[in-house]
């Protein structure tokens, strides 16, 4: 069919699209107050919150949030340190989140924007409870606006749903709401990186001047500064409780000049390279260190007991714990000691 036979197929198409919108648009009734908080009373009570659930069809919980001694934590990681930036982010959001317009009071056409009750088996949308600071309260967040954005929503209970001014659709997976920062040490504290491959020879990459190269060889390599940095504000795309699965792809241990020794054991599965780690601390090789530095310096003394509280951080952090290692990341533990002779 030629191209300007379909084109009134095409806007007959758009216009029925159109036209259907507007019969549900058209549920609202007319003299309902458009303007007002997405969730009245929302805003107030952000400081005061203690629990935030996100639930999805079946009334299934998805996402626990909790705060405890002024942090959020993610239940379903076992209490693991929440993004406060994000979750800071997503309050501040929906506290000045306006009703931009009314829309249907039907329960019967609520499933088609995605507010229908969360109890449903099939339903499309995501109900954010809130605990703390006063009555429960729950807001139903369906699908957005097809042009012009925002989001469907309605006050969990109340039949009449609503356009919002923003998109609140929350994340449903646990791990988006993780504080992903998982060890921090800095590439130009490394000294050298063991690496032990699943089969074959371990090797040694070794800093020279300002990168790293493999034992034996003068030459750095991207590929080999690139592996000692792996530890560099190293995050977790997720993590899991320790399985005890072997390490099959490869182990590293990354050596400091003050005494860390943070060894990165390493297996791959369909999800990509999950990792256990570990940590010591070799006391008298750190206070050599400090002792080194000029007199400007906190005593060698202070700095040791500032290196073993992080130290004992990083092992509870990792007890009993797998993590999954960001792609980026990942590539770089699973290199071979040919892969970095053979790179400029």
């Amino acid at each position: 069919m030629r191209a300007r036979q379909l084109l009134p197929w095409g806007l007959a198409v758009l216009a029925l699209a159109g036209l259907a919108w507007w019969a549900l648009d058209r549920q609202a009734p007319s003299d309902e107050a458009v303007s007002g908080e997405a969730l009245p009373g929302f805003a107030a009570r952000i400081d005061k919150l203690e629990r935030i659930e996100v639930r999805g069809a079946g009334d299934v919980a998805l996402v626990t949030l909790q705060r405890e001694g002024g942090r959020w934590q993610v239940l379903e990681r076992a209490g693991w340190p929440a993004n406060e930036r994000e979750i800071s982010r997503a309050l501040f959001r929906l506290g000045e989140a306006k009703r931009v317009e009314a829309k249907t009071d039907n329960p019967a056409l609520h499933a088609r924007l995605g507010v229908e009750d969360i109890a449903k088996p099939d339903a499309k949308g995501a109900e954010l409870r809130f605990a703390g600071g006063g009555e429960p309260m729950a807001l139903v967040v369906g699908s957005n606006h097809p042009v012009l954005g925002g989001s469907y929503a309605r006050v969990a209970g109340d039949p009449q749903a609503w356009l919002l001014d923003e998109d609140l659709a929350p994340a449903r997976d646990p791990a988006a709401w993780l504080d992903r920062r998982l060890v921090d040490l800095p590439l130009a504290r490394i000294e050298r990186v063991r690496l032990s491959p699943a089969s074959g020879r371990g090797f040694l990459l070794v800093r020279r001047d300002e990168g790293f190269a493999p034992e034996g060889t003068t030459q750095t390599s991207d590929a080999a500064t690139a592996t000692a940095g792996v530890v560099e504000q190293l995050a977790l795309d997720d993590f899991a409780a320790d399985d005890g699965t072997p390490a099959a792809a490869q182990t590293a241990v990354f050596e400091s000049v003050d005494g860390v020794k943070l060894t990165v054991a390493s297996w791959q599965d369909e999800r990509g390279l999950w990792a256990r780690l570990s940590v010591a601390l070799d006391a008298d090789t750190a206070l050599a260190w400090f002792a080194k530095a000029d007199e400007t310096a906190d005593p060698p003394q202070q700095r040791l007991a500032a290196l073993e509280a992080q130290v004992a951080q990083w092992r509870e952090a990792f007890e009993g714990r797998r993590f999954l290692l960001p792609p980026h990341k990942a590539a770089n533990l699973v290199k071979s000691r040919d892969d970095y002779l053979g790179s400029p």
